[in-house]
C-alpha cells in the first residue's frame, strides 16, 4: 500500500467518523434529528422499537412522482444505519388515497411491515414484508400476498408477533357487509392458516370495522373491532367487540365475540383504540355520547387474558366533569402497579377552548387523580392533535402535537409520577420547537427510560420524517455513560467490537452479561499500560453500551478488556479487543 492510498483511506475514515458523530441524537429541538426529507412527500410515518434499542422508521414516499414505501433505521445513539434517504421496500403502484398500515419490530430486531397497494388490480390489497437489521428483504422483493381476493377493498392491515415467534395479520374487507380477515405467517413468511385468510363475518347486515390487535399468551392474539348497522357515516346499534384467537385460529373466549361497549352512541368515523396490559390482557379506549346530551366522554375498559372485564360494564369514564367534552382517550397499563393511565383532549361545550388532561385508574377502574383528572395543558385556544402515553417503571411519559397557530405545530412531552407530579423541569418540555405543519406522532420508550418521538414534518416541503430523543431526566441529545440496551437475559457473555472503528474521538462499546456480576472494562495502550478505567460496577444480567472519549489520547492502537466477576471475585468471563484512534 503506497503513501497516497494510506492518506485516502485515512481521509475516508475521518469523513465517516465525522458523519457518524453528526448523526447522533440532536440536542437542538429547533433542528431535531433528520430521518429523511427527500423531495416530494414522506407521509403516513410509522416507528418501531427493537429489543437492542434501535428504531425503525417507515413511510410512503413520493420522491419519484408516485408513492413508494421506504424504511430507515437509527441505532440507540441516533446514528443513521441504512443509506441516506432510506431503503426502498416497495414501489408497486399505490392508490392516490393512502390508508392506514402497520409496522412492528420483532424479537430478532427485524422490521415487519404490512401495507396495501393496487399491484393486483383496481382495489387495494394487503401485503407483508420482513426487513432484516442489515436491510435485507427476508420475504422476497415483493413480500407476501395476504389475501386471495383481488377485487375487494381491503384497507388498514395490522400485525403483531405472537409469543411463539409467528406473525398474525388482521385487516378489513370493505365489501358489504364489511368483514374482517386474519392470516398467520411463520418466520419464513409461509402462511399457517391456509392459502386463504380466515374470514370473520356477522352473518347479518351488521358491518365490522376498525380492526385492532395485540399479542397474548400461548401464541394467541386479542382482537378488537366495531360493529354497526346502517352506513359508515350514520351507523346504528354501534358496538365494540373483542375476541381472543388461539395459535390455531380458533376463538377462545366464546363462540362469537365479547361486547366491550353496547350502548350505540359512537360516530362511525371514530377509531377505538386497543393497548396491551402487560399481563396478556387488553386495555380498550373509546369515546361516546351515551346520555344523548351532545357531550362526548372518553371511557376505558380492561380485560384479563381469560376475557374477564376488570372495570365496570361499558367502561369507566376518564373524567366526571359533565360540562366538558373528553375526546379520543389513549391509555397505557402500569404492569408494576396494576394501574391504567389515560390522556385525552378536553374541550368546553362550544369547542372554543381546548385542554389536555391525564388520569390514573386503579386495578378496578376507580379514578385516582381526582374527578376531573390533571391538566397537562390548561384550557386555551391551542388545540392538541395527536397524542400518546407510554409507561416506564412507575411513571408515565406523555407526548403530544400542539397547535402553534396558522396551521403550524410544536411537539411537547411530560413525565408524570404515580402521584400525578410532573417530573421534568418546567413540567412540560418542548421536543420540537420549530413551528411548522406536523402530522402524526409516534412514541416509544426503551429499557433505559429514553423516549423517542417521530413525526411527519412539513418544515421544508410537503413532508419529511424527523425524530427527537428525550433522556430519562428530560434532557435531549447524545447519550452519555452506560446505556441499558435491554434487560433480556443473554445466552452468553459477549464483548462486541467498538463502533465506529477507527474512531475520533468518541466510540461505543457494547457487551452482554448473562447473570448479575461485577463488570470491569479497562483501556490499555500497546505497551499494556492501563490508561483508563471505563466501568467498575455491579450490573444485572442484560445488554449494555458505554461511550469512550479518547480526546486526551494520541492517535494509535489501543485495547479494551472486560472482566466479569462473581460474588466471590472469581473470574467468570474475560475478553479483549483492539480499537484504532485516528486524529
Amino acid at each position: 500500500m503506497n503513501f497516497i492510498t494510506i492518506i485516502i483511506l485515512t481521509l475516508t475514515v475521518l469523513i465517516t467518523v465525522s458523519e457518524s458523530t453528526l448523526a447522533q441524537w440532536n440536542s437542538n429541538t429547533a433542528v431535531n434529528t433528520l430521518v429523511c426529507d427527500e423531495n416530494g412527500e414522506q407521509s403516513v410515518t410509522k416507528m418501531a422499537l427493537c429489543p437492542d434499542g434501535s428504531t425503525y422508521y417507515s413511510w410512503f414516499d413520493s420522491r419519484s412522482g408516485s408513492y413508494a414505501v421506504y424504511i430507515q433505521k437509527l441505532d440507540v445513539n441516533g446514528n443513521i444505519v441504512f443509506p441516506a434517504g432510506g431503503i426502498l421496500v416497495s414501489n408497486n403502484p399505490q392508490n392516490s388515497s393512502l390508508v392506514d398500515w402497520d409496522m412492528i419490530a420483532d424479537n430478532n430486531n427485524n422490521a415487519i411491515l404490512t401495507f396495501t397497494d393496487i399491484r393486483s388490480g383496481g382495489s387495494i390489497n394487503p401485503f407483508a414484508y420482513m426487513i432484516s437489521p442489515a436491510g435485507t428483504q427476508m420475504w422476497g422483493a415483493n413480500g407476501v400476498t395476504l389475501s386471495d381476493s383481488v377485487n375487494s377493498y381491503q384497507p388498514n392491515p395490522k400485525v403483531v408477533q405472537t409469543s411463539d415467534g409467528n406473525y398474525v395479520f388482521f385487516w378489513l374487507i370493505g365489501s358489504g357487509p364489511r368483514k374482517l380477515a386474519l392470516q398467520k405467517l411463520n418466520a419464513a413468511g409461509v402462511k399457517q392458516w391456509g392459502s386463504s385468510p380466515v374470514l370473520w363475518t356477522s352473518g347479518t347486515a351488521e358491518n365490522y370495522d376498525w380492526p385492532a390487535m395485540i399479542p397474548s399468551d400461548n401464541g394467541s392474539v386479542i382482537l378488537m373491532f366495531s360493529g354497526y348497522t346502517g352506513t359508515f357515516i350514520s351507523p346504528s346499534n354501534y358496538k365494540i367487540y373483542s375476541q381472543k384467537v388461539s395459535s390455531t385460529g380458533a376463538r377462545v373466549w366464546n363462540a362469537s365475540q365479547d361486547t366491550v361497549y353496547s350502548l350505540g352512541r359512537v360516530s362511525g368515523f371514530y377509531t377505538p383504540r386497543l393497548f396491551p396490559d402487560g399481563n396478556n390482557g387488553a386495555v380498550y379506549c373509546w369515546h361516546d355520547d351515551r346520555n344523548s346530551m351532545n357531550m362526548t366522554t372518553g371511557y376505558v375498559q380492561r380485560k384479563n387474558s381469560a376475557g374477564v372485564i376488570q372495570f365496570p360494564v361499558n367502561g369507566t369514564a376518564v373524567s366526571g366533569n359533565t360540562s366538558n367534552h373528553h375526546f379520543s382517550p389513549v391509555a397505557a397499563y402500569m404492569n408494576s402497579t396494576g394501574e391504567t393511565y389515560a390522556v385525552w383532549q378536553e374541550a368546553n361545550s362550544g369547542q372554543t377552548q381546548w385542554g389536555f388532561y391525564a388520569q390514573k385508574m386503579s386495578s378496578t377502574g376507580v379514578r385516582q387523580w381526582g374527578n376531573d383528572g390533571i391538566p397537562v395543558q390548561i384550557m386555551g385556544s391551542d388545540q392538541v392533535g395527536i397524542f400518546n402515553i407510554v409507561t416506564k417503571d412507575t411513571n408515565a411519559i406523555i407526548s403530544f402535537n400542539q397547535s402553534a397557530g396558522s396551521g403550524n405545530n410544536v411537539i411537547k412531552a411530560a413525565k408524570m409520577g404515580p402521584s400525578g407530579a410532573f417530573l421534568w423541569s418546567g413540567n412540560v418540555i418542548t421536543a420540537s420547537s420549530i413551528s411548522s405543519p406536523k402530522i402524526r406522532l409516534n412514541s416509544v420508550v426503551n429499557s433505559s427510560g429514553m423516549s423517542i418521538l417521530s413525526w411527519q414534518d412539513r418544515r421544508l416541503d410537503n413532508g419529511g420524517v424527523y425524530a427527537q430523543n428525550i433522556k430519562a431526566d428530560g434532557t435531549f441529545g447524545p447519550l452519555t455513560g452506560v446505556i441499558t440496551l435491554n434487560n433480556n437475559i443473554p445466552d452468553n457473555y459477549i464483548l462486541e467490537q467498538n463502533y465506529p472503528n477507527p474512531f475520533n474521538p468518541v466510540t461505543k462499546i457494547r457487551y452482554s452479561i448473562k447473570q448479575n456480576v461485577s463488570v470491569n472494562i479497562n483501556i490499555f495502550d500497546v505497551l499494556g499500560r492501563n490508561i483508563s478505567v471505563l466501568i467498575n460496577t455491579f450490573q444485572k444480567a442484560g445488554s449494555y453500551e458505554v461511550s469512550y472519549d479518547a480526546s486526551l489520547l494520541v492517535s494509535g492502537v489501543y485495547f479494551y478488556r472486560i472482566h466479569a466477576l462473581g460474588e466471590n471475585g472469581n473470574l467468570l468471563f474475560s475478553d479483549t479487543r483492539k480499537m484504532i484512534l485516528i486524529k
